[in-house]
């Protein structure tokens, strides 16, 4: 699955003139963690973004980043992508109840899948990603956004992730253990190795940096 939207990466989106529902009950989700790392997450990514141009967020769940990104960052176009209707509907819902008017409506995305296509951009983040699927997955992912910047464009990549063939603390041991259960495809990836699989994919470093919770954060820029 790819694509599924009529807009381009040149597109602005219409005005945002709908309001929450005042009960509250108007479709948004809301994560604990996103409202713990958002802060942490803007800040790190501040360095890296460009002057103008067009963010894709891949995964961008609740949408709750893509919101308070797309304010932080009031010069870019945010393109906040997924592949769950509910989460689709929950980022639109965060984009009407707080009226970011560079905020695109939200895109079906699979990352995962080979050969997805969009673009170009300037900027593409993914939060929390890399653990929840398989590693063949993180490969399609790691080369579709090569695809989707372009020259000089950056990656901006946060998570948990193992440092030096090992975990940075014994929750995220146990995290990745719990993950695995449910799932052996997933789990932790190696920041060496996704550095390596940017690397094929004309992907160069550019920062690695420490987040709470020993999380990183992982920049490349497109050769």
């Amino acid at each position: 699955m790819g694509v599924e939207t009529a807009m381009t990466a040149n597109d602005r989106p219409p005005p945002v003139h709908s309001q929450a529902d005042p009960e509250g009950d108007d479709g948004r989700l809301s994560a604990p963690a996103a409202a713990r790392n958002t802060g942490p997450i803007i800040e790190a990514l501040r360095p890296h973004v460009p002057s103008a141009g067009c963010v894709l967020e891949i995964a961008a769940g609740t949408g709750q980043h893509a919101v308070a990104c797309a304010r932080a960052f009031p010069a870019l176009d945010w393109q906040p992508s997924d592949i769950v209707p509910e989460r689709l509907a929950s980022i639109d819902a965060w984009r009407a109840a707080e009226g970011v008017a560079n905020m695109r409506v939200a895109i079906h995305l699979d990352a995962a899948a080979p050969d997805w296509a969009y673009g170009p951009v300037e900027l593409v983040m993914a939060v929390n990603l890399m653990h929840l699927i398989p590693e063949a997955a993180a490969r399609n992912v790691i080369r579709g956004i090569a695809r989707a910047l372009g020259p000089g464009g950056r990656f901006f990549l946060y998570g948990p992730f193992r440092t030096g063939g090992g975990f940075r603390s014994e929750g995220d041991a146990r995290f990745d253990a719990s993950l695995r259960r449910d799932d052996p495809a997933m789990g932790y990836k190696d920041a060496e190795w996704i550095a390596a699989e940017a690397a094929a994919a004309g992907l160069d470093p550019v920062a690695t940096i420490e987040m709470p919770a020993n999380n990183l954060s992982l920049v490349f820029a497109k050769q």
